[in-house]
């Protein structure tokens, strides 16, 4: 129930992912890991659009590899996702229909199964 509120309130403020190559900015998001190319993901929330790490990028926060570790963990409940806000850096720009690969540099305000994560 938390997690909806949050994500309700989320989505009344939502801020889409930056639109030019180069372009820095906060989104508030989902991360999760996904089948197929570009599998890290992040669900800009209130926006309908989906971002994708390079797969080979891997100059991620430190706090996205404990995430990831942690799913690969029995009895992990992958679907629930890494909420919080993620500064991403466009890599392209921005196209209508299809995913746009960015750079994440750094997190804050995560939380996972509803606690702040990593734990403080």
């Amino acid at each position: 129930m938390l997690l909806l509120a949050a994500a309700l309130a989320a989505a009344s403020a939502a801020t889409p992912p930056p639109a030019r190559a180069g372009e820095c900015k906060w989104v508030h998001g989902r991360f999760n890991v996904w089948n197929g190319s570009s599998i890290q993901r992040i669900w800009a929330i209130g926006t309908g659009r989906m971002i994708a790490l390079d797969d080979l990028d891997r100059s991620v926060p430190p706090e996205i590899r404990r995430y990831e570790a942690e799913m690969n963990e029995p009895g992990s409940r992958e679907a629930d996702g890494l909420f919080g806000d993620f500064y991403v850096c466009a890599r392209e720009r921005s196209r209508a229909g299809r995913m746009q690969h960015v750079r994440l540099l750094r997190t804050r305000h995560l939380v996972f199964h509803g606690k702040a994560f990593p734990p403080r």
